[in-house]
């Protein structure tokens, strides 16, 4: 029997039939509404483990160890948005003094591979001091929230570290940007619009949609960052260049502008 999601008192997400694949008839819905984000853990097994004055890994720590376990699944992975710019253009992932460029660090996944990932959740837990929260969608109906209710489908999510977070018990709170000690590593869902838009993958939170064979399939790419002790086993979009040139215009000089929410990088027309 499966627990349902608005009960009142935690249940573990590991415990639910959480799935990412967001059913046919719904693909064309835009946007795809959140409505709330809830933790794999308590609030209170969040503050025993701060209590416990854990020591958190660092996100390349975490990053590293998560390529691994997703590259030996045969999983995808993909650098994405800001930090695929900084690693194609500065070849770097932090900064020489070892602060980071962005304060998240953005990845694209396909729903088999998100659905994955939140099995690791009692690794990343027990070895990194670090969990996982999920974003919900919406139910179907009216486009506004009154009414509407937190589906089991996973629209994106972030691994970030107990160590200076503060934890949301309101799932409208828990939406808020993700505020730590390192860099939450955030997953942005790829998914095949399939049908009479074939060849077209969508991103399920900001809704953007891209040309599939300019993602898919993933480059590996191994990158042996300075001042990192091992070689980072990332992955790359199939045409990286391609896609930032749509997504950003002139993404080699440096700018402060994030890309626009609902790009349509489905064809080789580079933004302005």
């Amino acid at each position: 029997t499966l627990v349902p999601l608005d009960r009142n008192v935690h249940v573990p997400l590991e415990l639910r039939n959480i799935t990412a694949l967001i059913p046919q008839h719904l693909k064309s819905e835009q946007p795809f509404f959140g409505c709330g984000a809830e933790y794999f853990r308590s609030n209170l097994e969040w503050k025993q483990k701060k209590q416990q004055r854990t020591t958190c890994s660092s996100t390349l720590e975490v990053l590293s160890w998560l390529m691994d376990q997703v590259n030996s699944r045969n999983l995808t992975m993909m650098i994405a948005y800001g930090e695929l710019i900084h690693l194609l253009r500065e070849k770097a992932l932090i900064r020489s003094d070892g602060t980071y460029y962005d304060d998240d660090f953005d990845t694209w996944v396909t729903p088999s591979s998100l659905e994955t990932i939140l099995k690791l959740e009692p690794d990343l837990w027990n070895n990194f001091g670090w969990s996982i929260r999920v974003f919900f969608r919406c139910s179907e109906g009216t486009k506004v929230k009154l009414g509407r209710h937190k589906t089991n489908i996973a629209i994106f999510a972030q691994i970030l570290p107990v160590c200076g977070h503060k934890y949301h018990n309101n799932e409208v709170m828990a939406m808020e940007k993700a505020v730590a000690k390192y860099p939450a590593i955030e997953m942005y869902v790829l998914q095949s619009i399939g049908h009479e838009q074939e060849g077209i993958l969508r991103e399920n939170w900001q809704g953007d949609f891209f040309a599939e064979d300019w993602l898919l399939p993933a480059k590996p790419f191994p990158f042996d960052m300075p001042g990192f002790n091992k070689t980072l086993n990332l992955q790359i979009p199939a045409q990286s260049e391609k896609l930032l040139d749509c997504m950003y215009g002139n993404w080699h000089v440096y700018s402060t502008e994030h890309h626009d929410k609902g790009e349509n990088c489905t064809s080789s027309i580079a933004k302005s």
